[in-house]
């Protein structure tokens, strides 16, 4: 953590009161810095205004860290990509999750050193860089369906010494060649769970995964077990992410029933 960044140091003092950040993860929130995983223009949602503004780094450095620093979410990709120009797009297709949650979920997955673990929807790379530094090299894959954000994320995990195994497909049918994993971790809205990250689980082990339907942008998170090729467990909080682009379908407007 950068010493001249007192908003970060605030942050992290914050999530420890709340007993979100326990001290087993207060080093691995200290070396993975969600700055180093940002793009220079980004979008924070404010939560007051219920709106996303760009913010430069370039021109704005100050306002570019203090949104970094705070508890927000911060949209990095509008559109699948297609978005150009500063304003921001139609859809909101990749961000930055709350750091709240991004610790919470982290907690829930009770992931230790040494464990086999995929992390579904690499994104920014920060998740996969802080289960990197957590479960040690060799230990973690990352899976992006859009190969420009994984192209970035390779980049920033890279220049940071941080090295999980990356991968460019469709999450939701997990990555074979190294399973079967410890945890399995995904960072988008499900529908429905993929049967394909099951069988990709080692028995008795966990998926922690955002559910949905489609009739509300707002998620649960599904802490399961995997037992005899089965997936099972309780909703443990709500939180709302990013829908997987396989599972995503027009919003249903009741009116039109």
């Amino acid at each position: 953590m950068s010493a001249d960044r007192p908003g970060c140091e605030r942050l992290g003092r914050s999530l420890s009161i709340a007993g979100i950040l326990p001290p087993d993860w207060q080093t691995t929130f200290d070396a993975v810095d969600r700055a180093q995983f940002l793009p220079d223009v980004m979008w924070p949602w404010g939560m007051t205004r219920r709106a996303s503004v760009p913010i430069d780094k370039t021109l704005n450095p100050e306002a570019w860290y203090a949104a970094t620093d705070s508890d927000q979410p911060i949209v990095t990709q509008w559109d699948d990509g297609r978005h150009a120009g500063t304003a921001p797009g139609k859809t909101a297709t990749s961000s930055s999750s709350l750091p709240s949650v991004v610790y919470r979920l982290l907690h829930e997955l009770d992931v230790d050193a040494g464990m086999n673990v995929l992390d579904v929807g690499t994104g920014t790379g920060e998740t996969a860089g802080a289960l990197t530094h957590r479960c040690g090299q060799g230990n973690v894959t990352t899976v992006e369906v859009d190969p420009a954000i994984s192209r970035h994320a390779k980049q920033r995990l890279q220049a940071r010494g941080l090295d999980p195994t990356i991968a460019v497909g469709d999450g939701a049918a997990g990555y074979r060649p190294r399973a079967p994993y410890h945890r399995i971790f995904v960072t988008f809205g499900l529908h429905q769970t993929p049967g394909a990250l099951i069988e990709q689980t080692r028995p008795g082990s966990l998926i922690v995964a955002p559910r949905g339907t489609h009739y509300s942008r707002a998620d649960a998170i599904a802490r399961l077990r995997v037992t005899n090729g089965t997936a099972s467990g309780h909703f443990t909080a709500g939180v709302e992410f990013m829908k997987s682009r396989a599972q995503r379908r027009a919003p249903v407007d009741p009116r039109d029933y």
